[in-house]
């Protein structure tokens, strides 16, 4: 169901669940764990055939998983290996080794598992202590279990999302039948998570188109006081203007103009603060999820900076344009 490769070893089957054999199958992360990395040791560590003791009960490793990594931190492990190999000396580890670092959680995940057959935990483990530390091929016991099989949870298929609908049926009136008629379950698809994913990213994006409104708002208000300040110290300047023979108009042009260079010299000025923090972010990021700057995104932001230079300046441009000419020359 995890989609697990087998990388040496084998998978325990049903004999072995049967008999409740005391074997499991690990990930490479607990393997690291347990008795090292292949970067550390300058070779490959194959664990199948060594013990591991489980709440003190020692099982037998009989496979172990391949090694789950993104592309980038595949590349750089490859990397550290021909360092290690021409050097030869010992590279530091990177952190996405093991899934464990800049990997993602799936990764994470199926790097630290260790499975064992569902019996042997029912048989091995019956006062449920550690119940909920195990994973038993397909399902686990509830914390505080007695040891009687039963499953929390169950994990299926679906050949098709086209049957998803249909097969989520079949299986309730199954789940109906075995429950004796009472509904104490739930589903949960990966359609439902896609949508959960999908309104949290929207959420957020709404969150952030809220808090890039205000700070333009309070941007534009500051323009605005910038700009009526300004018309206050050149109150006689403007007078002047007009007396030799500046238009409304020109006047009006002029105090736009001049609140969009402020909006634009601010705008430039915050992609580049802007541009530099994502940049300083990604160092620290996963390599999967560093965020980007996109010229679409850019050029939307610097557009809105210009607009808002251009509506914070229509009221101080009228009211220096309604000016008359002979009380601006009489202003001291």
């Amino acid at each position: 169901m995890n989609e697990h490769v087998i990388e040496y070893g084998r998978m325990f089957n049903e004999l072995d669940d049967e008999m409740a054999r005391s074997v499991c199958v690990i990930g490479t992360a607990t393997r690291d764990e347990l008795w090292g990395s292949p970067e550390k040791a300058g070779q490959e560590i194959n664990p199948v055939g060594q013990t591991v003791f489980i709440n003190g009960l020692p099982f037998t490793v009989i496979g172990m998983f391949q090694q789950y990594e993104s592309e980038s931190d595949h590349k750089a492990r490859i990397l550290a290996r021909m360092q290690s190999a021409a050097t030869k000396g010992a590279v530091a580890r990177n952190r996405g080794w093991g899934g464990r670092g800049r990997s993602g959680g799936a990764f994470n995940f199926k790097n630290r598992t260790v499975y064992l057959p569902l019996n042997t935990v029912w048989m091995k483990f019956r006062s449920g202590a550690t119940f909920a530390a195990l994973q038993a091929g397909g399902g686990s016991a509830p914390a505080g279990a007695t040891g009687d099989p039963r499953l929390s949870s169950l994990e299926l298929k679906v050949t098709s999302v086209e049957l998803l609908t249909e097969s989520l049926q079949q299986i309730r009136n199954v789940l109906m039948t075995t429950h004796k008629g009472i509904e104490d379950f739930t589903f949960r698809t990966q359609e439902d998570w896609a949508e959960q994913i999908k309104t949290f990213v929207r959420n957020a994006r709404l969150s952030g188109g809220l808090i890039a409104g205000i700070s333009l708002l309070v941007g534009g208000i500051g323009i605005m006081n910038i700009m009526l300040a300004s018309i206050s110290e050149r109150v006689r300047e403007i007078g002047i203007r007009k007396s030799v023979g500046a238009a409304t108009s020109d006047i009006f042009i002029q105090i736009v103009v001049e609140s969009v260079v402020i909006a634009i010299l601010g705008g430039l000025t915050g992609l580049v603060t802007s541009f530099a923090l994502v940049n300083t972010i990604s160092a620290f990021s996963p390599t999967d999820n560093a965020p980007i700057v996109t010229v679409t995104a850019l050029g939307i932001a610097f557009g809105f900076s210009v607009l808002i230079g251009v509506l914070a300046g229509i009221f101080p441009a009228i009211k220096a344009a309604k000016l008359n000419p002979i009380q601006a020359l009489r202003y001291d």
